[in-house]
C-alpha cells in the first residue's frame, strides 16, 4: 500500500492481480494519514480487492447446464415430486437450446424469443415464465449473475374468445351425463375398473393422485369415510412406479366421507384386489396412471356424448362437476374446501361461481316469484259515504 497527498486529503492506493494477470488498482480517499487511519485503510482496501476478485468471477466460467443441475438439486429437496417433475419439463427446452451457454450471456431477449415464438396456451407461457423465473433468481442468489433477466421479459395478454368462454362453461358432466356414460361404457364392454374409477373420482371430487395412493389402512368402512394421508405421482412413465409424497398442501389432508355408491365401489375393489397394500389399481395390479385414464375418459365421453369444439373431456373435469353438485345442493363454501382439499378459497369460488342449469332455473323461479311493489288495499270509507 502506498499513500498519496492530493489536495488536503490522502489517496490510499493498493495494488493486485487479478484473474486473468493483469495488474490493478483500488484506491479511497481519507482526510489524514495517522497510524490508526493507515490500518483501517488497509483494511477498506483488502475488502475492495476481495469484492473485485470475486464479483462476476463465477459466471464468466459457469454454463447455464451446471446452474440447471445445481438448481435442480434444490428444487429436489424444496417441493414435492411432482411439483420438480413439472419444474423440469417446463423449463428443459430453453435449457437444451442454451446449455453450454456461460450464463452471464444470456440476456432477456433471448428469454423473451424462446416464450413467444411457439403457439403456446397463455397458461403455458405464464408457467414456464415463472420456473424460468425461479432458476435465474437462484443464480442471482448464488452471484452467478447480477440480474434476473426474466424480470424484464414481456409477455402479451392473450384475449379470450367466445370459445375459451365456451369451453370454461361446458366444463363438467351432469349426472345424467354420467349415467349415459356409464351405460355406454356397458354396453361397449369397457373395463370394469375405469368406470369405477371415474364414477368414484365424479362421487368424491377425489385428485387422481389421491385416489391412486389411497391405501387400505385409509379405508374405515364403518365410519364410511376413506382418509387422504397419501399421494402418488400419477403422471409416471412407468406404470409400476409407485412411490407415495405427502399431500400437496395441509389442507389437503382429509377425511372424505363415502354415499353408499361410492361405499360399493371401494368394497369391490378390496374384494378384487391386485394389490396387498392399495385399493385402486389398474387391471394389471400397477398405479392408475394419468394419461391413460385421460384417454378413457376422453374417448367414452366423445363417443357417449357426442365431440364438440366447445367442450373438453378430462379426468380433472369430474372434480370440477363434484364441486359444482355440492354448490347446487347448497353446501356452504368452507364445507366444499374442506371436502376436497382447497386451501384457496379463490380456486373453489372459481368452481363454485360455475352455475349449472339447475342453478339457473332455481334463480330464475325465484325471480318469478319476486314481488316488488306494495299489494293494493281496499281504500276505507268515509263517514259522510
Amino acid at each position: 500500500m502506498y499513500i498519496k497527498k492530493v489536495k488536503t486529503s490522502y489517496q490510499y492506493i493498493e495494488k493486485y492481480i487479478d484473474e486473468s494477470g493483469t495488474e490493478k488498482r483500488v484506491k479511497i480517499t481519507l482526510k489524514d494519514k495517522k497510524r490508526a487511519t493507515q490500518v483501517s485503510a488497509l483494511k477498506l482496501l483488502d475488502k475492495k480487492i476481495y469484492d473485485k476478485l470475486n464479483s462476476n468471477t463465477i459466471s464468466k466460467n459457469v454454463k447455464l447446464s451446471v446452474v440447471y443441475e445445481k438448481w435442480l438439486q434444490m428444487v429436489a429437496k424444496t417441493y414435492l415430486f411432482s411439483t420438480y417433475k413439472s419444474y423440469m419439463s417446463s423449463v428443459r427446452g430453453f435449457v437444451n437450446i442454451y446449455k453450454d451457454w456461460k450464463i452471464d450471456r444470456i440476456k432477456t431477449t433471448h428469454l423473451q424469443d424462446y416464450l413467444i415464438r411457439n403457439s403456446l396456451k397463455p397458461k403455458t407461457i405464464k408457467n414456464r415464465q415463472t420456473v424460468l423465473g425461479n432458476l435465474f433468481s437462484f443464480a442471482v442468489k448464488m452471484q452467478y449473475i447480477e440480474e434476473n433477466p426474466v424480470s424484464s421479459v414481456v409477455i402479451p395478454r392473450m384475449k379470450k374468445t367466445v370459445l375459451d368462454y365456451e369451453i370454461q362453461e361446458n366444463k363438467g358432466l351432469s349426472i345424467d351425463e354420467l349415467r349415459q356414460v356409464i351405460a355406454y361404457c356397458h354396453e361397449t364392454n369397457r373395463s370394469k375398473r375405469l368406470i369405477f374409477i371415474m364414477e368414484f373420482l365424479f362421487l368424491t371430487g377425489l385428485r387422481l393422485e389421491e385416489l391412486a395412493g389411497l391405501q387400505r389402512s385409509s379405508v374405515d368402512l364403518d365410519h364410511k369415510q376413506i382418509e387422504i394421508r397419501h399421494v402418488t405421482y400419477s403422471k409416471a412413465t412407468r406404470e409400476n412406479t409407485r412411490k407415495l409424497y405427502p399431500p400437496k398442501t395441509r389442507a389437503s389432508f382429509r377425511k372424505v366421507y363415502l354415499n353408499p355408491r361410492a361405499i360399493e365401489i371401494i368394497e369391490w375393489f378390496l374384494e378384487n384386489s391386485l394389490d396387498k397394500s392399495f385399493v385402486f389399481t389398474n387391471e394389471k395390479g400397477n398405479v392408475v396412471v394419468q394419461q391413460n385414464m385421460y384417454i378413457f375418459i376422453r374417448t367414452v365421453c366423445e363417443n357417449a356424448l357426442g365431440k364438440f369444439e366447445n367442450r373438453k373431456y378430462n379426468v380433472h373435469m369430474l372434480r370440477h362437476s363434484h364441486i359444482t353438485i355440492l354448490a347446487e345442493l347448497g353446501v356452504p363454501i368452507k364445507a366444499i374446501m374442506e371436502r376436497v382439499g382447497h386451501s384457496d378459497i379463490k380456486t373453489t369460488l372459481e368452481v363454485y361461481s360455475h352455475v349449472s342449469n339447475q342453478m339457473r332455473k332455481e334463480t330464475m323461479d325465484k325471480l318469478d316469484g319476486l314481488v316488488l311493489e306494495p299489494e293494493k288495499s281496499t281504500p276505507k270509507s268515509t263517514p259522510n259515504e
